[in-house]
């Protein structure tokens, strides 16, 4: 079968708001279109499409690609391209008139316009604000009724009479702890939240550990009114963005400062 005749074939089985990511192995060829850039496909070798890969995420990527090669399972990964385009690749190797190849749909973690930059960071905490994470979350849930996987939010509430000593190491731990792909915002005054794509129950009850045990070393000494966590799961907690951030809110526990 023709390249041009392959990247037709499976442009036509995606979903139309869906990125497609074809690897011929035989040659290292690689096809990709991004719907949500622009219509056109474009077809490169497999070293110049890793180049293009943030370097940081560039080994997690390839062992992923391999693996499913070797093994002839899932490929899942995500990436970036910059660090507020985060990127969900889901494909499996084929056989196709007796060539391999691998095939994978593209969806973005991160799509929301926003043209009043402004409104993307926190200005004092250089976190993602309130209105950005409020739209990567219904994008979060759109992925997840698609794809049929779970997301946990978490959320730490702080009170201190020194709130900008105290935001800076948790906001420091947060993202130490959590994977790139994560999103972390500051949702409110005294307040970080963040969405772990992906997680699970037990996956969030794992990072929650982790983030306690941190949480409370880095803080140690610090003067602190309060300090409390909450989840939010879902689709268990809800299946709208209001009912989840409100489940946020009745979720909160103590933490021992």
């Amino acid at each position: 079968m023709a390249e041009l005749d392959l990247v037709s074939f499976f442009h036509g089985i995606v979903e139309a708001d869906s990125g497609y990511w074809l690897l011929q192995p035989e040659n290292g060829k690689v096809s990709v279109r991004y719907p949500w850039q622009d219509q056109q496909s474009e077809h490169l070798d497999l070293e110049q499409w890793l180049e293009r890969i943030d370097s940081r995420c560039r080994a997690a990527f390839q062992q992923a690609m391999h693996a499913s090669l070797a093994n002839k399972q899932a490929f899942f990964c995500h990436y970036c391209h910059s660090e507020d385009e985060w990127l969900r690749i889901h494909g499996m190797p084929v056989e196709i008139q007796q060539q391999q190849y691998l095939l994978a749909s593209v969806l973005p973690l991160t799509m929301p316009v926003i043209n009043d930059e402004t409104n993307l960071r926190d200005p004092e905490s250089g976190l993602l604000s309130a209105p950005l994470f409020r739209e990567l979350l219904i994008q979060a849930m759109r992925l997840s009724k698609r794809n049929h996987e779970p997301f946990a939010i978490l959320t730490l509430h702080y009170g201190s009479h020194d709130s900008s000593l105290v935001c800076a190491i948790v906001a420091q731990v947060l993202q130490q702890q959590l994977r790139r792909s994560d999103s972390i915002a500051q949702f409110s005054e005294g307040e970080l939240i963040a969405l772990l794509y992906g997680a699970s129950r037990t996956a969030a009850d794992n990072v929650a550990k982790k983030l306690t045990g941190e949480l409370q070393r880095q803080l140690e000494g610090v003067a602190l009114d309060s300090l409390k966590i909450g989840w939010a799961y879902y689709p268990e907690h809800g299946d709208n963005v209001d009912t989840l951030l409100a489940h946020r809110l009745d979720a909160v526990q103590q933490l021992s400062p």
